[in-house]
């Protein structure tokens, strides 16, 4: 039964399987909240999820959400809250039997649905027959040659079944894979009623979704100006307090740790997006340039004024494959002359190794693993962790690589230790990002025993409107220019979408904007992680945040799961380019 009231208060209880348990306690218990969503997947989480239900038809689900759930059910219950999760994964009705049985056992029942459909692995064949070749996003490749190999293979579904599913009066709602803001999404929708052609408030709603659904990445954590954080200790998940208008408040809980401001808001608006006119999600596509941000202080930050569109006739599709195998071999080396033993180690050790090899790699952890020559430190080390790592279609030459690893302490350079045992030999999954059209896929809500199906139908087609970027801001300095390291003017957030790496910069202050654009272009970009980057370099500019976005493609090694890069998910290079020397007048730098 909606609430009929103002605002409704969303609460984000998990950014990934894995985050930190207590927090969802904490998110409960810490002050009223309508909602709890949680987010659970990724890429690598869909691998290790369809492995285990590979071995048991029973698994394939995030078992935590079922053991936080069981100790907090009466609270839930009792404070009419209403969960919402993709903890489901690749097996949605195991998770719910699973929930089921606990409120079983402590004699509570809160009405459950659950909602898949997702899941095209067992219509790939047909789909394929059908002339969907799943076209890599990126390479353009058809899937169709590695067919055989694929692993998982899941559709971003939409909102529109979790909304149907609180209608009918759900209490906790399980899916499987969604796109990460469609609980939240949904949970609006339905309260306020907004139509599914309200594309300005469903855009609102999406970018609420995004701003809570990596947990404390709003909140502080992963915050470049950490320091501004007074305590991490008992951090606050983020809230989400919305008004019928589309408006709403970004906070958290009182008295837990954390931040909330404009500037951790904004870091976590540019990460993981694309082009930031056209955020593409099943339900809408949200213009990130659109909306305000204001600081009201105390913890709370309001967005206001976003604008949507009608959302596109393909859904987003999830594929992992079979990559072969991959091993990772450290040592640690200590100094003097840290970088010349290490390079003469591994001389030794790859001409020890045999095989034939897909890729392999040397890195230095601690001189310059991370962002590349780019980066390289003035000063060398004392020490450093000596990673080898490599990728094969066959185990043999990976195990001769783990065989060799201990075999150089005793033959090289002084000041050498061994890091564990035998490194392990494990699979290497690869991502396949691609599209569908979405009248391929239907999804399912089952809710007391009766299914409902919601066919992903294709709206009118044609490609979401861009309009084309302003004239460059005025610039407000007027003193001779100086050098300094971009970190003086700006803050930064980066993270990967396959082998694609995103870097939204936000300046300090809007008289740095000006500056910021002017100095930070695509080939300075490219140029300086010249030797990460692969594919070309865009750039995106968000006036209305004073920001720039990045997409550097071929920038990962293939995609954290099957990348043997030290940082495969591209978490560290905004830190990085926050190193680039730029120049900026000198008379803005007074208060800096």
């Amino acid at each position: 039964m909606r609430r009929n009231r103002e605002p409704i208060i969303v609460a984000n209880g998990s950014g990934f399987w894995g985050d930190e348990l207590a927090a969802i306690e904490r998110q409960v218990k810490g002050g009223p909240i309508d909602y709890l969503t949680m987010d659970y997947l990724a890429e690598i989480t869909m691998i290790i999820l369809a492995r285990q239900k590979a071995k048991n038809a029973q698994a394939g689900y995030a078992r935590d959400f079922v053991s936080a759930m069981g100790r907090l059910l009466s609270y839930i219950a009792e404070h009419d809250i209403t969960v919402i999760a993709n903890a489901g994964g690749i097996n949605p009705v195991a998770c719910a039997r699973a929930l089921e049985a606990v409120m079983d056992e402590q004699g509570i029942r809160l009405p459950v649905a659950l909602v898949d459909g997702d899941d095209l692995m067992p219509r790939l064949k047909e789909l394929q027959e059908k002339g969907c070749e799943f076209t890599h996003q990126d390479s353009g490749e058809s899937l169709v040659p590695i067919m055989d190999k694929v692993i998982s293979a899941n559709a971003y579904l939409g909102a529109r079944p979790i909304a149907a599913a609180l209608e009918k009066g759900a209490r906790i709602v399980v899916t499987g894979r969604t796109y990460d803001a469609a609980g939240v999404v949904a949970a609006f929708a339905y309260e306020f009623g907004w139509g599914w052609e309200e594309y300005d408030k469903l855009a609102s709603a999406l970018v609420a979704g995004h701003l809570v659904e990596c947990g404390t990445q709003s909140t502080g954590g992963n915050y470049t100006l950490w320091r501004e954080v007074q305590s991490y200790h008992n951090i606050g998940f983020p809230l989400v307090e919305m008004q019928r208008d589309g408006s709403f408040v970004l906070t958290k809980h009182p008295g837990t740790g954390g931040l909330v401001s404009s500037r951790t808001a904004k870091e976590q608006l540019l990460y993981e997006i694309g082009n930031p006119q056209v955020y593409i999600c099943p339900d809408v596509v949200a213009d990130f340039t659109s909306f305000t941000l204001d600081d009201l202080g105390q913890d709370r930050v309001r967005v206001e004024n976003a604008r949507g569109q009608k959302p596109t006739p393909f859904l987003k599709v999830s594929v992992t494959y079979d990559a072969g195998y991959k091993v990772v071999a450290p040592l640690v080396v200590s100094g003097p002359d840290v970088v010349a033993k290490g390079r003469k180690f591994a001389e030794m050790f790859w001409d020890r190794v045999e095989g034939d090899f897909i890729e392999k790699r040397t890195d230095l952890v601690g001189y310059n693993s991370c962002w590349g020559e780019s980066a390289a430190p003035r000063v060398e080390p004392n020490e450093i962790i000596l990673r080898f790592a490599g990728r094969a279609t066959e185990k043999k030459p990976l195990e001769s690589m783990s065989r060799e690893i201990s075999g150089l302490v005793l033959a090289g350079p002084p000041g050498v230790t061994v890091m564990g045992g035998r490194p392990d030999v494990s699979p290497a999954f690869g991502f396949w990002p691609a599209l569908i059209p979405r009248n391929n896929v239907t999804a399912r809500m089952v809710f007391e025993g009766t299914e409902t199906f919601f066919p992903c139908e294709s709206g009118p087609s044609g490609d979401p409107l861009i309009r084309p970027e302003d004239t460059e801001p005025p610039f407000l300095g007027s003193g001779k220019r100086v050098t300094v390291p971009l970190y003086r003017i700006a803050h930064a957030r980066s993270g990967d979408k396959g082998d694609t790496c995103n870097i939204g910069v936000a300046a300090l202050k809007p008289e740095f904007y000006p500056e910021i654009v002017r100095e930070l272009t695509a080939e300075k970009v490219a140029h300086f992680f010249r030797t990460n980057v692969k594919g070309p370099v865009t750039r995106y500019r968000l006036d209305n945040l004073c920001s720039l976005n990045f997409i550097l493609e071929g920038a990962l090694g293939g995609g954290g799961t099957v990348s043997l890069l030290v940082d495969n998910q591209g978490k560290t290079l905004s830190q990085g380019l926050l190193t680039m020397e730029i120049q900026v007048s000198e008379d803005l730098l007074a208060d800096a």
